[in-house]
């Protein structure tokens, strides 16, 4: 792909930064002994390998200490103990997904080692208006200081660009303006998501096929939400519920080039909040998947997923399990693909939202009937 013009690069840059950060791929979690610390030769390969106890992350050499899958964000990270010479790979974003019926908005705070990114994304479905906003600055920042724990509170002001994620033990309030510009309009809002930390969530740490490179994430899924932000001009409102949150919170050094699939959604099924996050990507998963359902708070964890994507990406998409435990199919309705080529960062991403039906086994042998959902899945080929 040819380099692009400085001001069509701006304009691309948005929603690309979303496909960067939305690294939601499959990971896989954390090994445990007795003190939660087992290192990866002493366990059995091709099992689900849950951490149940706080554990390092990594050994004081900056490799992967703890390798598995925990239900709460139990390995501890120091990015202080990774290797000078593995720095420059460090990639570490908070990003949050909000959706409901009619609206869409990401938003992320980045730091990849040679740019610093605070960036926010917006779709209103019936109309199909979209709009994308950040702030880019290549190398490091110091006002940028993103939290070793999912549980923590951050905040970067830059200029005029704002974001603060703030946890205060039971509702993350996000808060961001972005100025217009010609990236794109003033985008600034306000929303409100509840999160109950003693509700179970996906954990994962897991380490890539070469030497020294892992990822450390957790997801939290279908999180019940509201607020309202401004775009253009317009204001839109995501309604109590009818709206639900994620967050995908991710630490890790990774590989220059990576191809991932991810597919997430949230929503009400039977009566109670159900979400999943699912997917695949290039890391070693011979401990586990990142592949989990979350039922009223609940997390019950899932085996590899087969993943059928169409040729044509408005036809319906399908998530199944082998052992049968997981049936879901996506029906789009909004095509959110996109490519850029920044010579030093480039994406080739295939995005759809849709609505998401299907049945889901839980660990009890309990089924749950899941009907139209809100979701999206992406498959993303990308070099950074």
């Amino acid at each position: 792909m040819k380099l692009q013009s400085t001001i069509q690069l701006l304009r691309q840059v948005g929603p690309a930064v979303f496909f960067l950060c939305t690294l939601c791929l499959v990971v896989i979690g954390c090994g445990d002994d007795d003190d939660g610390s087992t290192s990866r030769r002493d366990v059995p390969l091709y099992n689900q390998w849950e951490i149940t106890s706080t554990a390092p992350l990594l050994d004081p050499d900056g490799t992967l200490a703890a390798w598995g899958w925990a239900r709460y964000p139990l390995m501890v990270y120091d990015r202080d103990l990774i290797a000078q010479d593995k720095k420059h790979r460090l990639k570490e974003w908070d990003y949050y997904a909000v959706t409901s019926p009619d609206l869409y908005l990401e938003l992320t705070l980045a730091d990849i080692s040679w740019a610093v990114m605070a960036a926010v994304s917006f779709i209103h479905y019936p109309s199909g208006r979209a709009g994308a906003n950040l702030y880019f600055n290549l190398g490091p920042d110091p006002l940028l200081t993103l939290p070793a724990d999912p549980y923590a509170s951050t905040t970067f002001q830059r200029g005029a660009h704002f974001v603060s994620f703030d946890f205060d033990g039971s509702t993350r309030t996000l808060i961001f303006d972005f100025p217009a510009s010609v990236v794109g309009p003033r985008i600034r809002g306000k929303i409100e998501i509840q999160d109950d930390p003693n509700e179970e969530s996906l954990s994962t740490a897991f380490p890539f096929h070469e030497p020294d490179l892992f990822f450390y994430t957790d997801k939290i899924v279908a999180l019940p939400a509201c607020g309202d932000f401004e775009a253009g001009g317009r204001t839109y409102s995501f309604q109590p519920d009818r709206t639900y949150a994620i967050l995908d919170w991710g630490r890790g050094v990774w590989p220059s080039e990576f191809e991932w699939g991810w597919a997430v959604a949230g929503g009400m099924a039977e009566g109670k909040r159900f979400g999943f996050n699912i997917g695949f990507g290039e890391e070693d998963n011979s401990r586990g998947t990142g592949n989990n359902i979350v039922y009223d708070g609940v997390l019950h964890k899932l085996d590899e997923i087969e993943w059928i994507q169409p040729q044509d990406n408005m036809e319906p998409w399908r998530f199944i399990t082998p052992d049968g435990r997981f049936d879901m199919a996506l029906e789009p309705f909004h095509d959110q693909s996109g490519k850029l080529d920044f010579i030093i960062y480039s994406t080739d991403t295939t995005k759809v939202h849709g609505l998401i039906s299907g049945r889901a086994i839980l660990d009890d042998g309990s089924v749950v009937v899941v009907d139209d959902i809100i979701g999206f899945a992406e498959h993303c080929f990308q070099k950074w």
